[in-house]
């Protein structure tokens, strides 16, 4: 809620002490108090903690207490009956911790005034500033300088004949030291004290889970629970009799409700409580105060509704009770799944293939005595991997070999290909071919395919040798440069000797930071990473031919080795690695002659994004076996660069999902109720280079992809691979009637300054 009840006045000079009243505060709230003084302010009233106070030709403190109950009144005194004083006061519920103070002040010749730095812990609050001026010289406040935001809650400025004070109530700035300060029209004496208020924790524990009622009476009830947890540590347990809270919290982790009435239906509720005061959820039971020894009768015709290979469905015909009956327990193989449900069935999912397993069902009822365990037996369907890919050719290039496959054939229905180079997946596609790109000329590859079903099973792997063909240029230095179709360092197949005599903004980092300013951050705004300045790249040298119709044949391919706004590629080779950048022209291809058979020539090139990349992609897979739940994927980039280019795809069945880079704690969330069905051919990427998002659908409801954004509910726009070491984890929902396990594909490319 934030403020309760906010309160002002100013003493006359006439006054020693000063008071201010106020609606009651209620026991837990904050009462901030901010006094700015001609002479030495004193708190009179107890209870009251100084946490900043700026003393010297003038004064500010800033109080605070937490509420008892029933406070209505402040009481301070300045000491003498000496103009003037000015308070300031809000009772307030979100300011439980004092996370940070601060003060400073000013000499008379000062025209600035900083506070000491404070270091800035994360978490959420409010900031609570003073500043008093002597005289009714005006200020200009800039507290909000660097991290506050400039729209604060509450501003107010107020005087006595020769005390101007200002108070401010503004959001957290963001972690980390952070100094306050402001600019002064005129030199003079001036005082500051900022204190920050809020909570550092803001994660509430898990409901208490598995709430039973263990005995039962015509007058009392006694339920157990098992132990919340909480990501700094649950401190109480809070009891609830038809939603009123019974007294204060407890430690332990049962309780027994005393007092009731025989016969009557009562809501028994449960929540954890941390050391900031966070609550969480109620777990509920309804139970009948009534002696009830007697169980439910064991759930009858328990069978096997539906079976499939990773997946079974149970079902059962009701059970009876004397009192009430208030759910079922599933057991699969001995072992109890959650907590009891209301429902006549359950899907057991996230099986093995062809495994065999006993499912249990029991009925419990108000008083929390258990029927006794129906059992069946079930075979999970077995799974036929899928068949090698028929056919498979390699047509080598010079740099590349493109592979072509006849559809393999599967009880589930293939679901992809993946691709391996070397015996490493490379990539993974749904169509029938794929072009490996990025390999050295004359070189022998060990290429293949294999094809992987709807279930995640993979049939077995068909490999080739191919060579790449003999490059059409002879290297005459290192680096090479390759752009399309024109080769830097290299004499050409014609017999012209391009010779690179100078490079600029290859080797270079000029212009490589992402831009300072942001926008829209939290919804993957252009203005985050992923937009950065570009680079300009220039190479100049000589070409020489061995005639002249050569060289004139010559100039003309290296004037058409780009068309004007057309997007190419820029490869340099050196002798251990091979990096990239797609570049377009910046401006025309220079020429100048320099005798019979030779010319100069100067290229320039643009590359939007500065990073220089790598050739081959870094490819990770990961499947979700079980839902609700995750899986991480593990990813060591080598580059140089903080943000590094990578698309992210995940496939279906799951709801609400998020993607979370472990290393940074940014998520990318789906909007709520979203979710991606089992069919293959539904997918979403996520390009974190351009921020792009694409959502792919069977070709008969729509023949291309369409912009995707839309499923997302937030996006960061620092989400980003970093150097190093990059988890990536895939979390979500089961969505219900379907069955398998989501996955997720990461392809990244190391990137360079």
């Amino acid at each position: 809620m934030g403020v309760i009840s906010q309160a002002y006045t100013f003493a006359s000079s006439s006054s020693t002490t000063t008071s201010l009243t106020f609606p009651a505060a209620q026991a837990g709230h904050r009462i901030i108090v901010l006094a700015a003084a001609f002479n030495t302010p004193t708190m009179l009233t107890s209870g009251y903690v100084k946490h900043a106070a700026a003393d010297g030709y003038d004064h500010v403190h800033i109080y605070s207490k937490v509420a008892t109950g029933g406070e209505t009144r402040v009481d301070v005194s300045m000491g003498t009956a000496s103009d003037g004083m000015v308070l300031f006061l809000q009772v307030r519920d979100d300011c439980r911790e004092v996370l940070f103070a601060t003060s400073g002040d000013a000499s008379s010749a000062a025209t600035t005034i900083s506070c000491t730095p404070v270091n800035v812990p994360a978490g959420i609050g409010v900031v609570f500033g003073v500043f008093e001026r002597t005289g009714r010289l005006s200020v200009t406040p800039n507290w909000w300088e660097p991290t506050m935001a400039e729209n604060d809650v509450s501003q107010g400025g107020f005087s006595t004949l020769q005390n101007v004070a200002q108070f401010y109530v503004g959001v957290m700035p963001s972690p980390g030291m952070t100094t306050f300060r402001s600019n002064l029209n005129g030199a003079g004496y001036a005082h500051a004290a900022f204190v920050g208020f809020g909570v550092t924790d803001v994660v509430a524990p898990t409901p208490p889970p598995n709430l039973r009622a263990t005995t039962v009476t015509n007058t009392a009830v006694t339920i157990a629970w098992d132990a919340a947890s909480d990501d700094k540590g649950v401190t109480g347990y809070g009891l609830y009799l038809d939603g009123v809270k019974k007294g204060g919290d407890q430690s332990t982790l049962t309780y027994t409700f005393t007092g009731l009435t025989m016969g009557k239906t009562y809501a028994l509720s449960v929540d954890a409580r941390d050391a900031a005061g966070n609550r969480s959820p109620k777990s509920t039971i309804s139970v009948v105060a009534v002696t009830d020894t007697t169980p439910p009768t064991t759930p009858a015709n328990l069978r096997v509704a539906a079976l499939a290979h990773t997946s079974a469905t149970i079902a059962w015909d009701p059970s009876t009770d004397d009192v009430g009956l208030t759910g079922y327990g599933i057991y699969l193989d001995g072992v109890k799944k959650g907590g009891d449900q209301p429902d006549l069935e359950h899907t057991f999912t996230g099986l093995p293939r062809g495994s065999s397993h006993t499912a249990g069902v029991d009925a419990v009822d108000a008083s929390g005595n258990r029927s006794t365990l129906a059992a069946v037996d079930f075979v999970t369907l077995a799974d036929t991997l899928p068949s090698a890919p028929p056919g498979l050719t390699a047509t080598p290039g010079v740099d590349q070999i493109t592979l072509a496959w006849q559809a393999a054939t599967d009880d589930l229905g293939i679901a992809r290909y993946e691709v391996l180079l070397d015996g490493e997946v490379t990539a993974a596609t749904g169509t029938l071919g794929y072009v490996i790109e990025g390999l050295d000329p004359s070189t022998v590859y060990q290429v293949g395919v294999r094809a992987v079903d709807d279930g995640g099973g993979r049939g077995p792997l068909v490999e080739v040798e191919a060579f790449t063909l003999a490059a059409d240029w002879e290297p005459l230095a290192t680096p090479v440069y390759r752009l399309e179709g024109w080769t830097g360092n290299a004499r050409d197949r014609f017999g012209v000797d391009w010779v690179v005599q100078r490079e600029e903004g290859w080797s270079s980092s000029a212009q490589v930071l992402a831009l300072d300013a942001e926008s829209d951050s939290s919804d993957g705004g252009f203005s985050g990473p992923g937009t950065y300045g570009g680079r300009l790249i220039t190479l100049a040298g000589t070409a020489v031919a061995s005639s002249r119709r050569e060289m004139l044949a010559a100039q003309e391919r290296m004037t058409a080795v780009l068309y004007p706004h057309q997007l190419g590629t820029l490869r340099v080779q050196e002798d251990r690695s091979t990096r990239q950048a797609r570049v377009r022209l910046d401006g025309a291809v220079e020429i100048s002659d320099r005798g019979q058979l030779a010319f100069g020539w100067v290229v320039t090139l643009k590359a939007p994004d500065p990073r220089r990349t790598a050739v081959r992609p870094i490819y990770d897979e990961v499947a979700v076996p079980v839902l609700p739940g995750s899986a991480s994927s593990e990813i060591i980039l080598a580059g140089d660069y903080p943000w590094i280019p990578a698309r992210i795809r995940i496939w279906g069945p799951i709801k609400d999902f998020t993607i979370t880079h472990e290393q940074t704690g940014l998520t990318i969330k789906s909007k709520p109720g979203t979710s991606l069905p089992a069919d293959s051919r539904y997918s979403l990427d996520i390009d974190l280079a351009t921020r792009q998002v694409w959502a792919f659908v069977p070709p008969d409801v729509w023949p291309e992809p369409r912009p995707g954004r839309g499923m997302l509910g937030s996006f960061p726009a620092r989400f980003a691979l970093q150097t190093g070491a990059n988890t990536i984890t895939l979390a979500g929902q089961p969505v219900a009637g379907q069955t398998g396990s989501p996955r997720m594909v990461i392809q990244a490319w190391d990137a360079w300054k």
